[in-house]
């Protein structure tokens, strides 16, 4: 599998499993069926019966052996032999924006795959439910799925304006998005209003602390860069107090602190008929009085879907950009961005249960037979939640499977026992945890967790391949 990475363009990944196409200095050989997310660049021979997927380009040159089916998303532009198997070229004009991170594909436990042309989709759905500004939050390395990336493919998306956690992440968010305006959520750490400048970015400014100390760093320096004014205004917990953001207003206006931007955030907009989401905008909308002709934000991803009303001057768009849903209890509007797999590492088959007095149960007991995944709570994966009526499930060859038990460190059991086609779960086979009908929400639900800290505590651990379908 490494030879054929090696000769694949340095953007693309094969989604394959170990043992698959083979190359040694020459062309790619297809020796099973495969499956490709990016552009191949070198020569291409499929081989006999089997069958090549290419989600991208076929730069180089194609073979065909006989009875092989090959199908190209992009174009293919080399020269191709025909030796009796089947093509299909549907001339997408895909490009090889494929990039990986992380350990290897054979030497990970698992394989994390982000689809950034669904993450670009779901940027353009949330923008065409709103006539203001729609920002990127990206915070806590883009929740999980890394900054980079998603930053760079939102900002080549139209996206010109960004929040993130801290400085170092929007160093990163600098770095592909050199013309974006950034602002920081976690606000001015002691002494580091220089580094704001040195970035171009903007503190949203959470206390009175921080305001005096950006005061004095905007008087010294004569520093128009801006910031943003976080007031709380519904008891979120972070913020300045609705008194205090009222007597700094004054102040504001005449001494010029550069507010570039009034914010606070819609504590229940993820229930649209709960009547603390009216109060709350008439608080906003009061406060906005002090701050005349400053723009002004309230909505996250789930106020997008409130209306209008929720959207002032800019939204914030953040976990639905990544296919959580923001209307939870209707359909989810957004599409899949994520998809996690890991190998099964061993497979047992388990003794009947055995009853009180030693013998085997009735006819109701039966073998179980269990999968053990190479995925466990250091990865990220949740414990299941002792109330919840969805139990966690994975997809293995398309077919439900329920988790045994709760994760370890690094095992998840997999209860296979009534799998129609036993040979799908074998030693090296992949799981989907997230993806093939397992939304992340469902996940979230079966752990009683939230689609968020599902996809913030993924770990660094899996192989991470960003592609565009």
């Amino acid at each position: 599998m490494s030879a054929v990475v090696a000769r694949l363009a340095e953007s693309a990944e094969r989604s394959v499993e170990p043992g698959g196409p083979v190359a040694e200095g020459g062309p790619v050989l297809i020796s099973r069926s495969s499956e490709v997310h990016g552009s191949i660049t070198s020569d291409t021979i499929v081989q006999r019966n089997c069958t090549l997927h290419v989600r991208g380009n076929l730069l180089g040159g194609l073979t065909i052996e006989p009875g092989a089916s090959v199908v190209v998303d992009g174009s293919i532009d080399g020269r191709i032999i025909n030796k009796g198997g089947r093509l299909q070229v549907y001339n997408k004009g895909l490009a090889a924006c494929v990039t990986v991170e992380g350990p290897s594909e054979t030497e990970a436990g698992g394989t994390l795959k982000i689809n950034l042309t669904n993450l670009a989709a779901n940027y353009e759905r949330l923008t065409k439910r709103t006539e203001a500004e729609c920002a990127a939050v990206v915070r806590a390395d883009a929740y999980g799925c890394g900054v980079s990336p998603i930053a760079g493919a939102l900002a080549k998306s139209g996206c010109n304006t960004f929040f993130v956690s801290n400085l170092p992440e929007a160093k990163s968010v600098r770095a592909v998005a050199p013309q974006a305006t950034i602002y920081v959520l976690n606000g001015l750490y002691s002494g580091t209003a220089p580094a704001f400048a040195d970035i171009n970015a903007r503190p949203v400014i959470n206390s009175t602390i921080e305001l005096a100390e950006w005061d004095v760093f905007v008087g010294a320096q004569a520093w128009e860069g801006g910031c943003a004014l976080n007031v709380d205004t519904g008891n979120n917990g972070l913020g300045l107090s609705l008194e205090e953001a009222a007597a700094f207003a004054p102040r504001v206006q005449a001494l010029n602190h550069g507010v570039a931007l009034l914010l606070s955030r819609l504590n229940h907009a993820v229930a649209p008929h709960d009547a603390r989401n009216e109060q709350q905008l008439e608080t906003f909308r009061e406060l906005r009085r002090f701050y005349p002709g400053i723009p002004a934000s309230l909505a996250d991803s789930s106020g997008i879907f409130l209306g209008s009303k929720t959207h002032f001057d800019l939204v914030r768009a953040g976990s639905a950009l990544y296919g959580i849903n923001p209307t939870p209890g209707a359909a989810n509007p957004m599409l899949p961005v994520i998809e996690l797999k890991a190998r099964i590492l061993q497979v047992r088959d388990l003794a009947a249960p055995a009853t009180h007095n030693g013998g085997k149960n009735g006819s109701g007991s039966k073998r179980r037979r269990l999968a053990l995944v190479s995925l466990g709570h250091a990865d990220g994966y949740p414990r299941p939640a002792g109330d919840s009526r969805t139990p966690l499930q994975v997809a293995i060859g398309g077919q439900r499977c329920p988790v045994a038990a709760a994760p370890s460190m690094d095992l998840l059991p997999i209860d296979v026992t009534n799998l129609p086609d036993r040979s799908v779960a074998r030693f090296g086979a992949m799981v989907t945890l997230i993806g093939d009908g397992v939304a992340i929400d469902e996940l979230a639900a079966a752990s009683g967790s939230t689609g968020r800290e599902i996809l913030s505590r993924l770990g660094r651990r899996f192989h991470r391949i960003y592609y565009a379908t």
